[in-house]
């Protein structure tokens, strides 16, 4: 398998996506507070908004959700398989992607049932942390994922809300 290697920055409420060594944005994020709601909006590199994303929460259920429209108008729905919210999924033209939160701050991404994504944050130097595509054409979607799981956090170093790793899910098979 041929991984591409991509780096993310994550400053406040920003994140930004950069290929391999390069200096140039592929991606953008950024998120904000507004009328009580958690939102995002996700740019490409001409920063044309391609993704918009409300963060919500079903109190009934315990479960995140996250609601996203991109730029045809279309909504999407990326919603927590578990009352953890260790796992989400979400279809986009018929595939279901999942991520998944796994414990030492790593996350994978999964689209039907084949890993395509891997994010380790525990590798992370100040400035930028590690994702490793199965697929460079994944990037949009992995990014959009990550990004989403990431809205109203501030700082890349914060300490995880969950109070034990036996919570997170276990890493079936590592890319490393």
């Amino acid at each position: 398998m041929n991984k591409a290697a991509y780096k993310i920055s994550h400053f406040n409420n920003d994140l930004k996506v950069f290929e391999g060594d390069k200096k140039e944005i592929i991606y953008s994020s950024f998120w904000y507070m507004e009328f009580g709601k958690t939102s995002a909006e996700i740019q490409n590199s001409k920063e044309e908004l391609i993704y918009s994303v409300t963060k919500k929460f079903q109190f009934w259920k315990w479960r995140m959700v996250y609601l996203i429209k991109d730029n045809n108008e279309k909504n999407l729905i990326l919603i927590s398989q578990n009352t953890r919210n260790t796992i989400f999924k979400i279809e986009i033209n018929t595939a279901i992607y999942e991520i998944r939160i796994h414990y030492n701050k790593k996350k994978s991404v999964y689209k039907n049932n084949e890993k395509i994504a891997e994010f380790d944050e525990s590798l992370s130097d100040e400035k930028f942390m590690k994702l490793l595509i199965s697929d460079k054409k994944h990037i949009k979607i992995v990014f959009l994922l990550y990004t989403s799981l990431l809205i109203g956090e501030t700082d890349q170093n914060s300490k995880t809300v969950m109070k034990s790793q036996k919570q997170l899910e276990t890493i079936e098979e590592p890319w490393n």
